[in-house]
């Protein structure tokens, strides 16, 4: 057996490996706040929709810096009348928890 065969498993492993790292770093790279702040906004109109019923805006939400390990943007959507909806979303735009905020219920 030659010499060189047996660093193809070598090469072919560092291809692997680098073909993993640079499609997770392009997602990773394309993911924006904007992106995000959309996208659980939308996630926002279901819930409330299938929680509380019609009366959501996409106009209720707003999103605010992470503050536990790993948060990137917390996305708060607070209806007029209940509680907020949480979503704590981390920097690949994967969604860490969902909650609602008991609260930050508006006072009346």
């Amino acid at each position: 057996m030659p010499r060189w065969l047996w660093y193809v498993p070598i090469g072919i492993l560092i291809v692997v490996v680098a073909y993993n790292g640079a499609k997770l770093g392009l997602m990773r790279a394309n993911v924006t706040e904007s992106a995000v702040i959309d996208h659980y906004a939308g996630e926002y109109l279901k819930d409330h929709a299938r929680l509380i019923g019609e009366g959501a805006s996409l106009t209720d939400c707003l999103a605010i810096p992470g503050y536990d390990p790993g948060v990137w943007i917390e996305v708060r959507c607070t209806p007029p009348e209940g509680s907020a909806f949480l979503y704590g979303v981390r920097r690949d735009g994967a969604l860490i928890y969902a909650a609602r905020d008991e609260a930050a219920k508006p006072e009346t």
